[in-house]
């Protein structure tokens, strides 16, 4: 009687274990679409990875004047979280922010002629459960 207890109890501990894992496990996905420069465009941000909380995003701008420009990136709510003004004929740069934001804005801001390039980075996270029945 002992030995069948035991057995039940260590199923049950397992499957409990292997519930809280599965309920616990998060993932998480970035909605960007894949923007590559084309012939006739200046700038693109994709979206690279999913890390540790954090989404990585590239920038890129050919600024053919080489003058200065700006990159804002802003919250949900339009605060800005990031602003820095950069000079330079190619920028090629990667970015980070926490995945908590939800959405961010990507601004690229020419100085000199007053037009901007505005990007959309949407992240969710959805908790995957998943239930498994094995006949034993």
């Amino acid at each position: 009687m002992k030995t069948i207890m035991h057995k039940a109890f260590s199923y049950v501990k397992k499957t409990a274990v292997l519930l809280l894992v599965v309920m616990v496990t998060l993932t998480a996905s970035a909605n960007v679409p894949d923007t590559t420069l084309e012939e006739g465009e200046n700038a693109a941000v994709s979206c690279l990875k999913l890390e540790e909380g954090q989404v990585y995003f590239n920038v890129k701008f050919e600024n053919a004047d080489g003058g200065r420009f700006d990159i804002l990136v802003n919250d949900v709510n339009g605060d800005n979280l990031y602003h820095a003004a950069f000079t330079g004929k190619n920028f090629n740069r990667v970015f980070r922010a926490p995945v908590e934001n939800g959405k961010l804005v990507i601004i690229i801001r020419d100085g000199k002629d007053k037009i901007s390039h505005k990007f959309e980075l949407s992240t969710e996270s959805k908790m995957v459960q998943q239930i498994l029945v094995k006949r034993m």
